[in-house]
């Protein structure tokens, strides 16, 4: 553990905007939601009506789970129980292989290694800090809660629970880094390990079967019942947990540096005619990745259809939530405003791409690509048209995962151009903010990462806002997501959406020239 204390704050003087943004939303969304739900349900009649028809919604229970008490309390602990300790958990991930894997493969490990560096202190540092963001973050919101009014006991509870969501997430992300060859087969080991872990949590809940929970983390978090049962047993479980799966990553990190426990497949020795050019290369480096969101994708569309007709009936009997499924078809309004809310997670899709080039050019892939005669905005054009291009085929793959099972539920395909239309239609808004993000990283790509990510969670925590009486409704006039047509049923303005075409356009060409006129650099 040499030089764990000076890399403990080597981690702070880079991460503290990022742990900042990514622990303080975690921390906004929780106590936002408590302040505001007491007025969303003022009564206990209230409460309890609306406790019995999440109850009765295996959608609601697989996304969130089951409420066990109807006090305001305990409304606001379970409404952010899943969102929270997802968010939490992947800042805890991303935390981890940013300066243990991530670092080798760019060969900063490399020069830290250099100045004395114990083999085990990046990953002990890394969880120490990850941790302890974690900590903080729970602490916060319990005295955010007491400070409500909410019980004492129960939220130091609520705090306890999201600190061990985070910390579970964090053992997971160590032994990712610890088996990946390559920082992002690490991330994408761990987001499975959680996507899986939180399903198993979902479906124990959705299909009442008690014993299945047994099975997951998320599972014991929700046996914790903050504000009903009271039960920290779990608690003990989930960190006993996380301690173990922590060990066998310090066992794991005797590995030789630079290299991951999970054998690599070996590729062909000669490319082909397909691999021949910037575009094939980006679409190939972003492959799987594309494959797994529109896999996941079509079938949420799948989901989502096959209980809109259920969970627009129950929305139309909440007088809180009766405005959620408005309008002459009350299923075909949900799913419009699912569309609308999955269009900014497409996003990250079209975002992670394009902020890609980064990390070839920090690492000195671009250097090599770069080398051949491939101009610079034929190397960036690829991986931008790939994110365009790929954002297309998620979204059309959502939209037929809704089409397709609407109409095996309707019996009827009369809705199936229209339901695919309607995530097609918000591409516009997913290209605008893309485009922003190529912006960002041709004129300043050091912090384009975090701007483009800020923006587009900003975006994302305005209509949360806007949702919970914070702000006005004519804020959300500066979103592309609300200006281009909200489908199936929502009028069509054709001339906003041509508008935010036209920033895109501009975005691209801007992106364009602050590429060629900026050198390329490793820092």
């Amino acid at each position: 553990m040499t030089g764990l204390f000076p890399f403990i704050h080597l981690i702070w003087r880079r991460d503290r905007l990022r742990l900042t943004i990514w622990y303080g939303l975690g921390v906004l969304l929780a106590v936002g939601v408590a302040a505001a739900i007491g007025a969303t349900y003022p009564t206990g009649a209230a409460r309890a009506e609306y406790a019995h028809e999440i109850n009765s919604s295996p959608a609601e229970l697989f996304m969130i789970g089951r409420i066990h008490a109807d006090s305001v309390a305990a409304l606001a602990a379970w409404r952010v129980q899943g969102l929270v300790a997802l968010i939490l958990g992947v800042a805890s991930v991303f935390t981890v292989i940013r300066h243990t894997r991530a670092a080798e493969d760019d060969g900063y490990r490399e020069f830290l290694g250099a100045a004395g560096l114990g083999r085990s202190t990046p990953l002990a540092g890394s969880v120490i800090v990850a941790g302890a963001a974690n900590l903080v973050a729970g602490a916060v919101i319990a005295i955010a809660y007491a400070a409500l009014g909410f019980p004492i006991g129960g939220s130091l509870l609520t705090g306890a629970q999201f600190f061990a969501a985070g910390a579970f997430m964090t053992s997971v992300g160590a032994v990712a880094a610890m088996l990946a060859a390559t920082s992002r087969g690490a991330t994408s080991l761990a987001v499975v390990a959680m996507s899986v872990f939180y399903a198993i949590r979902g479906t124990a809940d959705a299909a009442a079967i008690p014993a299945l929970g047994w099975a997951s983390p998320y599972g014991w978090l929700s046996w914790l019942q903050p504000y009903a049962a009271d039960d920290g047993r779990p608690l003990l479980m989930v960190i006993a947990f996380a301690g173990a799966v922590l060990a066998a990553a310090l066992r794991l990190s005797a590995r030789d540096i630079g290299a991951g426990l999970l054998p690599e497949r070996s590729g062909r020795s000669h490319a082909s005619a397909s691999l021949r050019g910037p575009m094939a290369l980006a679409f190939r480096l972003s492959r799987s990745s594309l494959i797994s969101w529109s896999l996941a994708l079509f079938a949420f569309g799948g989901l989502i259809a096959a209980l809109a007709e259920s969970t627009a009936r129950q929305l139309q009997e909440s007088d809180a939530l009766a405005g959620l499924a408005d309008g002459p078809e009350p299923a075909l309004s949900f799913i419009a405003l699912v569309v609308y809310v999955l269009a900014q997670v497409v996003t990250l899709f079209g975002v992670q791409t394009v902020l890609r080039l980064r990390q070839e050019e920090v690492s000195g892939r671009a250097e090599t690509v770069l080398a051949a005669p491939v101009s610079r905005l034929r190397w960036a054009g690829g991986a931008l048209l790939t994110a365009l291009a790929g954002t297309t085929v998620i979204q059309l793959s959502f939209g037929l995962g809704l089409g397709l099972t609407y109409a095996a539920s309707t019996s009827s395909t009369t809705e199936l151009p229209a339901l695919i239309a309607a995530t097609l239609v918000k591409l516009p808004a997913i290209w605008s903010v893309v485009g922003l993000a190529a912006l960002l990283y041709g004129f300043v790509p050091r912090i384009a990462a975090p701007v483009a990510y800020i923006a587009l969670g900003a975006l994302f925590l305005l209509e949360l806002l806007v949702e919970l009486g914070y702000l006005d409704s004519a804020v959300l006039a500066i979103s592309p997501y609300t200006q281009v047509p909200s489908l199936p049923g929502g009028p069509v303005d054709v001339l906003p959406t041509l508008v935010i075409l036209g920033v895109t356009a501009v975005f691209v060409a801007g992106a364009s020239i602050g590429l060629r006129r900026r050198d390329l650099t490793r820092v």
